[in-house]
């Protein structure tokens, strides 16, 4: 089970509290965060399954274009093995995992890519992919600022390196492997991996 800001598989079991408010109250009260993540980490396995059956010499240019914050971290099977750890932890298993800046950052360009592609599907198209939202629009901004700890990956190298160590921490800045993200460093395999937590990462709503 992954651990986000907020617990993604319990959401209308505890109600709205502490999450953002859209101008739509049906919305907020329909949108499921696991089946969105879900639909999207499952519709992604398509994506890379396209782009690796075209030529080598193509996927450099693909992998920038569909991901272009996590493009930096690592060719396609460094893309492809984030997509198989993060489809692993989603299942609602007795574990939690944490994720660092790679997993966030991935998630991220998957997410918003799945978003606009919905928001500008027909009808028809967001009731198969959606149905519990009944075509309604996804508001993308507030579920980042209810599920992400920080969209620190977004700061252009330069810029984050220029803040003090103090600066970077009184900003939230804090994510593990935010930097070797920012940088453009391939992860290690321990990088890659999710740690466990040893406990429930939710202790408000014990």
């Amino acid at each position: 089970m992954l651990i986000f800001k907020n617990n993604i598989y319990d959401r209308k079991e505890l109600g709205l509290v502490g999450l953002s408010r859209t101008p739509d109250p049906e919305y907020d009260e329909w949108f499921d965060t696991h089946h969105f993540i879900e639909s999207a980490l499952n519709e992604e396995d398509e994506i890379l399954s396209y782009v690796e059956r075209q030529p080598r010499n193509f996927w450099k240019e693909d992998t920038k274009k569909f991901y272009p914050y996590a493009h930096k971290i690592g060719g396609l099977p460094v893309i492809r093995n984030l997509l198989r750890i993060l489809r692993d932890g989603l299942d609602p298993l007795p574990t939690w995992y944490h994720m660092n800046t790679y997993h966030f950052c991935f998630i991220f360009d998957v997410l918003i890519r799945y978003s606009f592609n919905y928001n500008h599907d027909t009808a028809e198209e967001r009731l198969k992919a959606l149905p519990e939202l009944r075509g309604k629009s996804i508001y993308f901004d507030n579920f980042v600022k209810d599920y992400f700890f920080n969209t620190v990956f977004l700061m252009d190298e330069e810029k984050y390196n220029s803040l003090p160590r103090d600066e970077k921490i009184k900003l939230g800045y804090d994510c593990p492997c935010q930097f070797g993200v920012i940088n453009g460093l391939k992860p290690t395999r321990e990088e890659m991996e999710q740690k466990n937590s040893k406990d429930y990462p939710y202790s408000g709503y014990v």
